[in-house]
C-alpha cells in the first residue's frame, strides 16, 4: 500500500476517534468534514503520483516563463524564444511564451540601438517577427507579458508581483521557468507547483559566481547557495542544469536542452566544404562573445591577456562582441592597460563576422 494510502487510511481512523470524543454534535461535524478533506487531499495526491501522463501527450499546455526578452541578445531571452518556436511547431501542443514588460525608462537602459517599445503588442510583433527569420516557423506560440523592473545592481530583470497570475488556470499545465531561482527570489505569489501540474527549472547563469565578486562575497555566496536550492526544491519539480558549473540543485539532471540550431551546421558544412577545395576558411584570430558584464569572464579575458603580454611582447588583438552595463568601465581597463581589444557591439551568434574567427572565447 502507497503512503498516501496508508495516511488517508491514518485520517479515517483518526476520525473515527475524535468523533467518540467530541461533546457536541456541531464540534464533531466539524472535525469530521476535516478530516475526510484531508483524506481526500491525500487521495487526490496518491492519484497524481500514480497517474501516468507524458510531456509529449498530444493536447499538453505549455508555459515557458523567462527573465529577459528581445531586443536584449541575452541568452534567457534567445533560447526560451526558440524553445517555444519549436515546441509550438507541433500542433497538438499549445505554447505560451511569458516575457517581462519594462517601463520605458527601463527599456532605454536595457536594449540596444535605441530600440523601445511602446506597448506589449509592439514588442511582440518585434519579438515574433525576429523568432519566424531565425527559425522558418510559423511561430504560432501566444505571447503573454508580466511586469518587470531593471535591477542595475543585478544586471537583471526582476518580476513585479505574483507572475502566476498571467497564466490563466485553464492553460496552467506545464511550466517551464528559465532561471527558476532568479524568477523565484522575491516571488510572493501562489506556489508553481500548486498550479501547474508539472514544473521544470532550467538553469541559465552561475549566480554564485555573480556574488563572490562583490564586496564580502563569500557571505553572499553562501547565503545565495540556500537560497537557490530553497527556492527550487519548492517550486519545481525537475531541475535541468546546462552544465555542473550550476551548484548542486534538488531532483537535478544535467543536459544540454538548447539543441543547436541548423544555422550553425549550415556554417559548419560551408566551411567543411570549402575547405575541401583549399580555401582558408578562417581569416581572423580569436574573439570573445558575451554580455559586457564582469561576472561574465571579462575580468579573466583582461588578466590572461595582460599576462600573455606582459611575458611575450605580443600583444594579441582580439574582437569582442556583446553590449552590456559594464561596457564603459570593461573599455577603460582594456584602453588603460594597452590591449588590443576591438568592441564590435552585438552581433546574433550567427552573424557572418564571427564565422571568419578561429577561436571563440
Amino acid at each position: 500500500m502507497g503512503s498516501s494510502s496508508s495516511l488517508a487510511v491514518f485520517a479515517r481512523a483518526a476520525n473515527g476517534q475524535e468523533l467518540e470524543a467530541a461533546d457536541g454534535a456541531e464540534d464533531a461535524d466539524a472535525q469530521a468534514s476535516g478530516y475526510h478533506q484531508m483524506s481526500d487531499y491525500l487521495d487526490l495526491l496518491h492519484q497524481r503520483k500514480r497517474a501516468k501522463v507524458s510531456l509529449r501527450d498530444p493536447g499538453r499546455s505549455v508555459a515557458i516563463v523567462t527573465t529577459a526578452s528581445l531586443p536584449w541578445m541575452t541568452g534567457t531571452a534567445v533560447n526560451p524564444l526558440l524553445r517555444a518556436a519549436y515546441l509550438a511547431n507541433n500542433e497538438d501542443r499549445q505554447v505560451t511564451l511569458l516575457l517581462p514588460w519594462l517601463s520605458k525608462p527601463d527599456q532605454e537602459r536595457v536594449f540596444p540601438n535605441s530600440v523601445t517599445f511602446e506597448s506589449p503588442a509592439d514588442q511582440e510583433a518585434f519579438v515574433r517577427e525576429w523568432a519566424q527569420k531565425r527559425t522558418g516557423l510559423a511561430c504560432s506560440f501566444k505571447v503573454r507579458f508580466y511586469p518587470g523592473r531593471y535591477a542595475p545592481e543585478k544586471g537583471s530583470i526582476l518580476p513585479v508581483g505574483d507572475i502566476t497570475q498571467y497564466i490563466p488556470d485553464a492553460e496552467a499545465d506545464v511550466a517551464v521557468l528559465e532561471e527558476p531561482e532568479h524568477l523565484n527570489w522575491f516571488h510572493h505569489g501562489r506556489r508553481w507547483t500548486d498550479k501547474f501540474q508539472h514544473v521544470v527549472g532550467v538553469m541559465h547563469t552561475n549566480y554564485l559566481d555573480y556574488a563572490r565578486r562583490e564586496e564580502r562575497g563569500h557571505i553572499k555566496e553562501a547565503l545565495l547557495r540556500h537560497i537557490n536550492a530553497w527556492v527550487c526544491r519548492i517550486y519545481c519539480h525537475k531541475v535541468i542544469k546546462l552544465s555542473d558549473a550550476v551548484q548542486p540543485l534538488p531532483r537535478e539532471e544535467t543536459m544540454f536542452v538548447h539543441g543547436v540550431s541548423p544555422n550553425f551546421l549550415r556554417v559548419g558544412e560551408a566551411k567543411a566544404a570549402a575547405a575541401a577545395e583549399g580555401q582558408r576558411v578562417w581569416g581572423k584570430g580569436a574573439y570573445f562573445l558575451g554580455k559586457v558584464l564582469w561576472a561574465k569572464g571579462y575580468t579573466e579575458l583582461l588578466q590572461r591577456l595582460q599576462e600573455h603580454s606582459s611575458a611575450t611582447g605580443d600583444n594579441v588583438p582580439v574582437d569582442v562582441f556583446g553590449t552590456g552595463p559594464d561596457l564603459p568601465e570593461v573599455q577603460h581597463a582594456a584602453c588603460s592597460s594597452s590591449l588590443n581589444l576591438k568592441f564590435n557591439g552585438p552581433r546574433d551568434h550567427a552573424d557572418s563576422t564571427l564565422q571568419v574567427g578561429a577561436v571563440q572565447t
